[in-house]
């Protein structure tokens, strides 16, 4: 690839992510076009950095989570905990997206925090799965 191709890369790069940027504006999100639009960009800033060139910088795709993923994980343990095993997955997954740079990561801390709430709720869960199963299997044998 040479300087007229790079550039032509670039001008790409910059294409898919005002492509993006407009998918996840409307009021409709396809969450579908959004991942590809995001895979594409992806690979084309990667071909890139392998050829030499700078890629431009990342942009965030998704907005924070951290604040619902507390938020459930609390209800989670207070409530209900078959919250519990969702806020535990939505926190991994936040983290996940936060580790990669496409979610900011102001609200790591609230989704660290609800992710160990929904742990603590599934933990609670299974005890009293056990307790019941304990329960109703002596009471059958009575």
């Amino acid at each position: 690839m040479y300087r007229d191709d790079l550039a032509a890369t670039h001008s790409r790069v910059e294409s898919l992510q005002r492509d993006l940027a407009m998918a996840q504006a409307q009021g409709v999100r396809d969450q579908r076009r959004i991942a590809m639009l995001h895979s594409q960009l992806q690979a084309l800033q990667q071909t890139i950095a392998r050829l030499g060139g700078h890629a431009p910088q990342q942009h965030i795709i998704y907005a924070s989570r951290g604040n619902i993923i507390l938020a459930l994980g609390i209800c989670s343990i207070i409530l209900c905990s078959l919250l519990g095993p969702l806020a535990w997955a939505m926190g991994n997954d936040e983290l996940r997206r936060i580790r990669r740079g496409l979610t900011p990561a102001g609200d790591e801390m609230s989704a660290a925090a609800g992710r160990v709430c929904g742990i603590v709720a599934t933990a609670i869960l299974f005890c009293l799965m056990l307790v019941l199963i304990v329960v109703l299997g002596g009471r059958s044998h009575a």
